[in-house]
């Protein structure tokens, strides 16, 4: 048996970069595992160090690499995070998280385990190789060993790619990859992992991800049966085996097994890729269908036969993989109908994923939402196309086709009618309806940045037009909106969000944060000024029939008895999702129907980090570790470009760049900083309840400067002016100006009907770059500037092919900006004559930015216009599907 050579073990305290070794966890043919303390986050975690030899193979390492880097990309609850990779003394190891519990293999050498706990370890298998497989990594070394059951019975599936990094292919007998198998002597072990290779593998073939699903084949005939589905006495039995026999039947061994389970196995392990599965998708589709129980051996038979359907059709999907979601619609369909003409006495919850079509993308944290109709049949889903437009869409449970909603473009907060035939939200500044039957969205009145609405049954549409604005109330056929006004002596620093009408049509139920400690959920009334708080807690939250409220409490989502007639809690909160809420403060991610169904999307996390890049695109440096975030860190360099302060948790850092240290300058909520010219204090938005400047040292208080939600842009060069952002009710995004000297009474410096956005001045103070919506898409203009804070007459725009985000360089030589495909441009620029020139936009290298036609700036430029601080994303930006849970309340019965 050959063995790769290992390295020198590691003793206690041992430094390997910022990590330091605490014990050892464990050994193998692949190198060893030791627990650390990561001193840069404060955090234990995982370190595997790799054989040495390993760095003897440039190609091998490079390949180890690139593999870790992409599974690194990765961000599932059943995949296994790697933090960082590295090199100690000629060994290459990987950081990762650290895990409590004991591998899938410990638990099958217990014995076998029930068919209800199997399928659910089954559904978190898929569900992570489908995370890996959407990515087009492949596993290739599926096996029990490679598989985590931590203490809460979360799966874990961890070392993607290192079956490649093992350099002899399958022939005559041997395998390499047997030395990756603790030496225990019984004849199963000795084969290792050849007992799970799929038979294109055994036969030395390129295997794709249909391997991996025959590899998960015979986890789960293991895990059902408790032996193994190819063990045979020598390798090379086994690999016959696996090429040209069928596994033992499960009924001898486990009476418990449902027939229709046992064949979705079956189909795993067939020896044809094209016989198999064609997805894990697809897989994980029929896999939820038998996750919902039912009593009778006739609904056993069902799920066969449908099982057998999708065998008929394993052909037509591979060529038209657009069918899956044609599953998923037909699974949903089998499900519903259950559901809605179940016995009561046998009620239970299923959940099914919620996949867009495929050629839509949920992709934006701030705005994708998924609500469900009130009679429980329809899913209205804001999502993204390909040419980038981000529209409003209605499927039916029942069928696979979405329905674009015209005229809903960038929709934001969408809510549905008491009849389920149409659906309210915001767009571009506007309250809109759209009905169902057909045509185009109606206009009901302005709204300029909703946050939230509610329909009642006698038609009467209650909405939040904007931050710190109290309620509208508009007639669901359009009209001038009227002010709700509430009889409250409290502050005037509120924000109201989220109404929801309760089922009398006349109360119902808002969100009023006062700023501190004040805030919660309240009542309010058609018929009165007169509101009344229910409870503190400050969450998105829905009412929910016949007598519940849902909301969010520490990344729960939880269920608590309420009285909709009386207006009173009783009782405890109980959970119906544990951790995995998506907790976004100031939107809600779920939704339920008048008849038991609940959708909710899981946390939004993406990964980001501020990273330096010259003109070319290359990666130069970072500032800070990579972390997980909603939105981005706002990084704005300081007029030296010697710090950059940034948004951490909320509150603002300015960091010095060149010892790498860090000062808080804000407790409070912080966002879109702006430096002074001498770099000596920072405007931002956010803290007292409005527009506050603050030293840049941290020294003193925050002063307020203005209430309200005003969002800080640019400071002039000679410091006498700040320009802000302030929605307009019927123009959106307006500029600002707040002199510094004098009476400092603000005043409009720019408002159309069109959006304004990102304004930025030039280095000499005459002339300001900002990008507005005027031709349909954001584009970069240049208006004069004067010395008394006016805009002059001329307009030129910079930008052909969509602009946002403009940034002077500081000797007022280039202006840059992103395009709308993410390119960094830049354009020569001449700014002391009297009139602005300016020579054609050039591309410099393509971006990741987080954001993209907003108020936050997610990059800037050193002084000397060579390297590019941008906040970039890591890996892909996509959202966790939402989740259907028919009949939710058996969740909180249980």
């Amino acid at each position: 048996m050959i063995h790769e050579q290992t390295s020198k073990e590691l003793s206690a305290n041992t430094t390997l970069s910022h990590y330091r070794i605490i014990s050892k966890l464990g050994a193998g043919g692949m190198g060893e595992v030791y627990r650390a303390r990561d001193a840069r986050l404060d955090r234990d975690v995982a370190i595997k160090v790799l054989p040495a030899s390993f760095s003897n193979d440039q190609d091998r390492l490079r390949r180890f690499e690139q593999e870790a880097r992409a599974t690194s990309a990765l961000n599932h609850p059943n995949i296994l995070t790697i933090y960082d990779i590295g090199d100690h003394e000629g060994s290459p190891y990987i950081v990762a998280e650290l895990l409590e519990g004991e591998e899938l293999r410990d638990v099958l050498n217990e014995g076998m385990i029930s068919p209800r706990r199997a399928i659910d370890y089954a559904l978190q298998i898929v569900a992570g190789l489908g995370a890996a497989h959407e990515k087009s990594i492949v596993h290739r070394d599926l096996k029990p060993e490679n598989l985590f059951v931590t203490k809460d019975g979360r799966i874990k599936i961890f070392d993607f790619g290192l079956a490649k990094l093992r350099t002899a292919k399958v022939a005559s007998g041997a395998s390499s990859e047997i030395v990756t198998q603790r030496a225990i002597t019984d004849p199963g072990t000795i084969m290792g992992t050849v007992g799970y290779m799929s038979p294109e593998q055994v036969r030395g073939q390129n295997a794709d991800h249909r391997s991996d699903i025959f590899s998960f084949g015979a986890i789960l005939y293991e895990m059902l049966g408790g032996r193994r589905a190819f063990q045979r006495e020598t390798m090379a039995e086994t690999m016959t085996a696996i090429l040209k026999e069928e596994p033992q039947d499960l009924d001898g061994t486990n009476s418990r097994i449902n027939p229709a389970l046992e064949k979705l196995m079956q189909r795993c392990l067939e020896k044809k890729p094209e016989r198999r599965f064609q997805s894990t998708s697809d897989l994980g589709f029929a896999l939820e269908a038998l996750s919902a129980p039912t009593s009778s051996s006739g609904d056993w038979a069902t799920a066969n036969t449908q099982i057998d359907e999708k065998e008929k059709a394993s052909t037509w999907r591979s060529r038209m993989p657009w069918m899956v979601v044609g599953a998923l619609a037909l699974m949903l369909v089998v499900l519903s109908v259950a559901f809605f003409n179940r016995p009561s006495s046998e009620a239970r919850a299923a959940r099914l994923s919620f996949t867009p079509p495929p050629n839509l993308s949920f992709n934006d944290a701030q705005v994708d939402a998924a609500v469900i109709s009130p009679d429980g049949q329809k899913i209205a889903f804001s999502a993204t196309s390909a040419d980038g437009k981000n529209m409003l869409y209605v499927r039916e449970i029942n069928s696979s086709d979405a329905k674009l909603l015209p005229g809903s473009e960038n929709p934001l907060e969408p809510f549905w009618s008491p009849d389920s035939r149409s659906l309210a939200f915001g767009s571009n500044g506007k309250l809109k309806r759209s009905d169902l039957s057909g045509g185009n969205a109606q206009v009901l009145c302005d709204a300029a940045r909703i946050t939230g609405g509610t329909w009642s049954k006698d038609g009467v549409i209650v909405f939040g037009p904007d931050y710190r604005i109290t309620f509208s109330q508009v007639s669901a056929q359009g009209g001038e909106p009227k002010q709700l006004i509430f009889k409250t002596d409290d502050n005037a620093d509120e924000r109201l969000q989220g109404p929801y009408f309760l089922p009398d049509g006349r109360q119902y139920l808002f969100r009023r944060n006062l700023g501190g400690d004040s805030k919660g959920i309240w009542i309010g009334s058609l018929d009165s000024q007169e509101i009344k708080l229910l409870t503190t807690n400050d969450s998105p939250f829905v009412y929910a029939p016949p007598g519940w409220l849902i909301f969010v409490r520490n990344e729960t989502l939880v269920a608590q008895a309420f009285d909709a007639s009386s207006i009173t809690l009783s009782g405890e909160p109980v959970p119906i999702i544990t951790g995995q809420v998506n907790e976004l403060g100031n939107a809600r991610r779920f939704s339920v129907s008048d008849n038991g169904v609940l959708v909710w999307q899981g946390k939004w996390q993406r990964d980001y980090q501020l990273v330096w890049f010259d003109r070319e695109g290359k990666q130069t440096g970072t500032v800070d570790a990579p972390m997980k975030v909603f939105v981005g860190q706002d990084p704005a360099l300081s007029p030296d470009g010697k710090r950059v302060v940034v948004k951490r948790d909320s509150n603002l850092w300015v960091i010095d760049l060149a010892k790498g240290t860090g000062l808080r300058i804000t407790s409070t909520f912080s966002q879109i900083p702006t430096w002074s010219p001498d770099g000596s204090r920072i405007v931002f938005s956010g803290g007292n309840g409005g527009m506050s400047v603050k030293a840049s040292n941290g020294l003193g208080d925050a002063e307020l400067l203005l209430f309200g939600a005003n969002f800080p842009a640019a400071w002039s060069p000679d410091g006498r002016f700040i320009i802000y952002l302030r929605r307009g009710v019927k123009t959106r995004r307006d500029m600002w100006v707040l002199p510094t000297f004098g009476d400092k009474k603000e005043y409009l410096l720019l408002n159309s009907p069109f959006d304004e956005n990102n304004p930025q001045l030039s280095p000499n103070g005459r002339w300001l770059a900002y990008a507005t919506d005027e031709t349909g898409n954001y584009e970069i203009y240049v208006q004069s500037f004067s010395t008394d804070g006016r805009l002059g007459a001329d307009k030129k725009r910079v930008s052909t092919s969509g602009g946002t985000f403009p940034v002077w360089r500081r000797d007022g030589s280039e202006l840059f900006f992103v395009a709308a495909d993410g390119q960094m441009m830049s354009s020569s620029v001449k700014t002391d004559g009297s009139e602005f020139e300016f020579g054609p936009p050039k591309a410099l290298f393509k971006t990741r930015m987080l954001a993209w036609g907003t108020n936050f700036h997610e990059f800037d430029v050193s002084p000397d216009g060579q390297r590019f601080l941008i906040g970039t994303l890591i890996g892909e930006a996509k959202a966790p599907p939402p989740m259907v849970i028919l009949n939710w309340t058996a969740e909180i019965k249980k």
